[in-house]
């Protein structure tokens, strides 16, 4: 496979393209035994009439709610986004929405989860930001992401006490039937927003280091291949400019404050979908199904999360409501993944129509770039 980066055109060697592939598949056909297993757990003895019934009586108004609030989520991201890329001129508004859009419809469909990728090739596509610096933004941003996690998952920590242990219902207790321990669940939550805190206290000192790597790569590669340590150093420093976003207190502070409402957004969808199927939960529970959904889409995973979303969705439910019928819980996770697959999907098309590009492209141009070691702005598809 050949490829035209920054610095010329380089053969990136067979057996490792080979090697990359055949990790995909084994990704690929991990993702489907972990889904395939998850869902035979959730819905293996499911009264489907029952699970039609909650969903044919959904309350529409609250069900316009939850997607409206879906498609707000969209245009709260970006906010977020364009507090951090700085370059100037600036992306306009829609390139930004596009890229980010393109980028999660493709995380939705496409296995290996290249929608990252993709949404710095589609940002980098027709301007002059280079893609090593569009993946700086993209991995910016989501660090901010995470400062909205960590506040949920401080929430639920607060607010969600168990007065005992919790037990599944019978009809889950295939893979498990012991006691849930509620210490456990509230411990698990500040471990990860100790852990979420510890990566943010690292990402600024990546920042802080921009030198580092030059001196680092002079020293050890360069005196066996200088060529190869210029191509590094380039990279490095283009993704550590990228990073020099951190160093700004008001991008950073502006992006944190927008994550923070993003968050917010995220659990009002959840309150709005739970009162379209009229479930009895407390007020705290979307708090707690968003802090069970970071866990569970971190698994290996098909396309669409499909599986882990669904047994995050109803596994919290019955976390804050044990006496929940299971149906209904069934229920309430088809219906949020189709809540958040549909828009995801409608507006993906909708913005590679507007970049007059395919996915199938995007995804080739993706899987060439991850594989780059030095990708430049010739690897990117031409921008109409």
């Amino acid at each position: 496979m050949v490829y035209t980066g920054g610095a010329g055109t380089d053969t990136i060697d067979g057996n490792a393209v080979k090697k990359r592939g055949f990790k995909r598949q084994m990704q690929l056909v991990a993702g489907l035994a972990v889904s395939a297993v998850l869902l035979w757990w959730l819905f293996k003895d499911t009264n489907w009439a029952e699970v039609g019934r909650v969903v044919r009586n959904a309350d529409l108004f609250w069900l316009s709610a939850a997607v409206g609030c879906v498609l707000l989520s969209f245009v709260v991201r970006i906010f977020r986004w364009r507090a951090l890329v700085a370059v100037d001129p600036p992306p306009r508004f829609i390139k930004l929405f596009n890229a980010t859009q393109i980028g999660f419809f493709a995380n939705f469909v496409l296995p290996a989860r290249l929608g990252e990728v993709i949404r710095a090739v589609v940002l980098s596509r027709g301007t002059d930001i280079p893609v090593s610096k569009s993946l700086a933004f993209v991995a910016v941003d989501r660090i901010t992401d995470l400062v909205g996690l960590a506040g949920t998952l401080l929430l639920t920590v607060l607010f969600f006490h168990p007065a005992e242990a919790i037990y599944l219902p019978e009809e889950m207790r295939g893979l498990y039937a012991g006691p849930i321990s509620a210490v456990l669940i509230r411990r698990a939550c500040l471990g990860a927003a100790a852990a979420i805190v510890v990566g943010l206290a690292g990402a600024f000192a990546l920042a802080a280091s921009r030198g580092l790597a030059e001196r680092v790569l002079r020293r050890t590669v360069a005196p066996f291949s200088p060529a190869l340590a210029v191509r590094l150093t380039a990279l490095a420093d283009h993704f550590t400019s990228g990073m020099a976003v951190v160093r700004s207190p008001w991008r950073m502070a502006r992006a944190c404050g927008v994550s923070l409402a993003l968050w917010g957004v995220f659990a009002v969808t959840n309150w709005c979908a739970f009162m379209a199927l009229r479930l009895e939960v407390p007020w705290y529970a979307p708090f707690v199904t968003l802090s069970l959904l970071a866990v569970f889409i971190s698994l290996p995973g098909p396309p669409g999360f499909i599986g882990p979303y669904h047994v995050a969705i109803a596994g919290s439910l019955l976390l804050v409501n044990p006496a929940m019928n299971v149906d209904e819980a069934r229920a309430m996770a088809i219906m949020a993944h189709l809540l958040n697959l549909l828009p995801v999907v409608v507006v993906g098309v909708w913005c590679l129509s507007a970049e007059n590009v395919s996915l199938a492209q995007m995804k080739e141009t993706g899987e060439s770039v991850a594989e780059a070691e030095d990708p430049g702005p010739e690897i990117l598809p031409p921008a109409e």
